[in-house]
């Protein structure tokens, strides 16, 4: 077990650098396949096909972040137990991790071929759109065998610090994706299935990447025959933390989905607001990469120290992790107030009527951006804690009030109605994180949950 891989000991701040650049990195490379596949698709293929783009992407992105949240999730425990020096169990939790999520995905994959059709019309799917929506999900429906597998095999590495390799696989699987989305769709001339295609296999190629490198350089994260054994109060910790890890990771994206129906259903007469809608995500996608990074950083940090009991450096990391994700986030608020306009352009074609709509999203949004960064600090704080049932009520307060606040405004206010919405939701859950966070430090709630091992 290599020491340079704990958590434990050493300087605090270039621990956390080390940990969160990589993931930084990750996340940014992650949102880079979307904008890749969109700018070939709006370069090639015209506005509908970006819009059809968008909208099959709000269901793609449920799936992926549904994904890496569960494998994010059930990663605190992988933390936990290198932290403790506990490889038996650690392992023993990569398997009952495999075949949980494994068979989630495979079972959520199933039923999504099954019923895109009346997934489609659930969203009012644009008539005219539907059949490059279709084509387009069948492809990425069918690749999220791979998207599983690469994020299982990244989260468990780094639950164990090592964040750089999955980056240099991603790295790798980027360039393969844009040369193959140019390939398939400017020359083959594919279409949108080109685009899909592309995604899809680069998937492939990172798993096959991750796998390689564990068997060759960290051997003991090896499932070997002993460690295939299911045992019900791991399998209980293990649902537990990938479930609510995985909802609070997709929230976003849930909300987005939701949501889309209601752009959708304002988009009879032009399809300008959801061109807009899909435009501001993508700025969102790469935005969130940096505050997701801060959350991931901090989680893997405290359950590794805490299941070394080391409560000082549990502090100490949180602290320093508070600072730069609040800088962080106040800076990208500005940022998309400031420089709405030239975000929208880098996805948008200049004079059309998307343009003010997802101009006028971001300058709204961008009042209350820097309160999803507090909200990512407090969410590894709770998971890294193990209190997952913080993060649940959470998330799901976040949820209930951005889809309501949605379909109330959106009548008066349009696309901005999903942003006001946004942000308010922002303000609660930020509200009942630090009022929960204020209860802990007093020792009055909550009890951490889950035995030590």
């Amino acid at each position: 077990m290599s020491r340079e891989l704990r958590l434990t000991a050493g300087p605090i701040l270039p621990q956390l650098l080390r940990l969160t650049l990589p993931l930084l990195c990750a996340n940014v490379l992650q949102q880079l396949y979307n904008i890749i596949n969109s700018l070939v698709v709006t370069h090639y293929l015209g506005e509908n096909a970006f819009a059809a783009l968008g909208v099959a992407e709000s269901v793609m992105n449920l799936y992926i972040y549904v994904i890496t949240g569960a494998c994010m999730g059930a990663a605190v425990l992988t933390a936990r137990f290198f932290g403790e020096g506990n490889l038996p169990r650690l392992r023993q939790q990569l398997y009952v991790s495999a075949a949980l999520i494994g068979g989630c995905t495979l079972a959520a994959v199933a039923l999504g071929q099954l019923l895109l059709p009346q997934l489609l019309a659930l969203i009012q799917t644009p008539a005219e759109l539907a059949d490059s929506v279709s084509v387009y999900l069948r492809v990425i429906l069918a690749g999220m065998v791979f998207t599983f597998t690469y994020n299982y095999l990244a989260a468990s590495l780094r639950a164990v610090g090592d964040t750089r390799a999955a980056l240099c696989f991603l790295l790798i699987s980027l360039g393969y994706n844009l040369a193959s989305a140019w390939l398939l769709v400017a020359v083959l001339d594919m279409g949108i299935l080109g685009t899909a295609l592309a995604t899809a296999s680069a998937q492939l190629l990172s798993s096959l990447l991750c796998l390689w490198y564990i068997w060759k350089k960290r051997p003991f994260l090896l499932i070997r025959r002993e460690d295939m054994r299911m045992d019900r109060q791991l399998l209980g910790l293990t649902g537990s933390y990938a479930a609510v890890a995985a909802l609070q990771q997709s929230s976003l994206y849930l909300g987005k989905l939701i949501i889309q129906s209601a752009v959708n259903g304002i988009s009879a007469a032009s399809s300008a607001p959801i061109s807009a809608f899909a435009a501001a995500t993508r700025v969102e996608n790469f935005i969130q990469a940096f505050g997701i990074s801060g959350c991931e950083a901090a989680a893997i940090f405290i359950a590794q120290n805490r299941g070394a009991g080391e409560q000082r450096r549990v502090r100490s990391g949180f602290t320093r992790t508070a600072v730069m994700l609040v800088g962080t986030g106040l800076a990208f608020s500005a940022l998309m107030r400031l420089a709405a306009r030239p975000l929208a352009l880098i996805f948008l074609e200049p004079g059309t009527q998307a343009v003010p709509c997802a101009v006028s999203y971001l300058r709204l949004i961008g009042l209350f951006y820097f309160l999803s960064f507090v909200g990512h600090l407090f969410v590894g704080w709770f998971r890294g804690n193990g209190r997952m049932n913080i993060t649940f009520y959470g998330t799901t307060l976040q949820i209930v009030l951005r889809v309501a606040g949605t379909y109330l405004l959106i009548g008066a206010m349009g696309l901005d109605a999903v942003a006001l919405a946004t942000g308010l939701g922002w303000v609660v859950i930020v509200l009942f994180q630090l009022t929960v966070f204020a209860l802990e430090q007093k020792g009055i709630w909550p009890r951490a949950e889950g035995p030590r091992e």
